[in-house]
């Protein structure tokens, strides 16, 4: 196989594209590279398609077991949705996000829903920056956000955590949808 540059492309694009000037398919071409460098680099898959669909090219991990393959789609959904947030650079709200099943919602709340004025304790919490990382995890039924004083990255991760600062933000229906809840 022989190593190709970019610069062995111009050719191509410009019989292609006439109306372009070789500055601007230069530009386009290094941007598309670059584009593409970064998100291999931050673990993101790449899958590229002409417009009629007349090839595909996918860069990135395939499996026949579908266990594999969920928890794989799930780490690369994290990773995206990571890579948007940085992108959109927000300041940090103050808040985690994390979900319940219905066994410990049931547990850590007997008969209360919405905002509560006790304290509570969980025994582990993993709780994520990216409200929509939280919903990636199927088997949780309620979602809340937590307040907590330090920006601990993407994933926050404590046993016994306490705290009165606690919201019922949504919660997953039957058919697998979010339902976001009014305050």
């Amino acid at each position: 196989m022989q190593l190709r540059h970019i610069e062995d492309y111009y050719d191509k694009v410009k019989e292609r594209y006439p109306d372009l000037e070789m500055w601007e398919i230069e530009k386009i071409l290094k941007h598309g590279m670059q584009s593409f460098f970064m998100l291999n680099k931050n673990g993101a898959d790449v899958i590229i398609k002409s417009p009629h669909n007349s090839f595909v090219m996918y860069f990135g991990k395939l499996f026949n077991n579908k266990e594999k393959s969920s928890k794989y789609q799930r780490i690369k959904w994290s990773i995206k949705l990571r890579l948007k947030y940085r992108l959109k650079n927000p300041t940090w709200d103050g808040y985690y996000y994390f979900g319940l099943s219905e066994e410990d919602y049931k547990k850590y709340f007997s008969k209360k829903s919405g905002r509560l004025k006790k304290k509570i304790t969980f025994e582990n919490i993993c709780a994520f920056k990216v409200k929509e990382e939280a919903f990636l995890y199927y088997n949780s039924i309620y979602f809340f956000r937590i307040k907590v004083d330090t920006d601990t990255g993407f994933v926050f991760k404590q046993d016994n955590f306490s705290t009165r600062n606690i919201d019922l933000i949504a919660k997953r229906d039957s058919s697998g949808k979010i339902q976001y809840i009014d305050e």
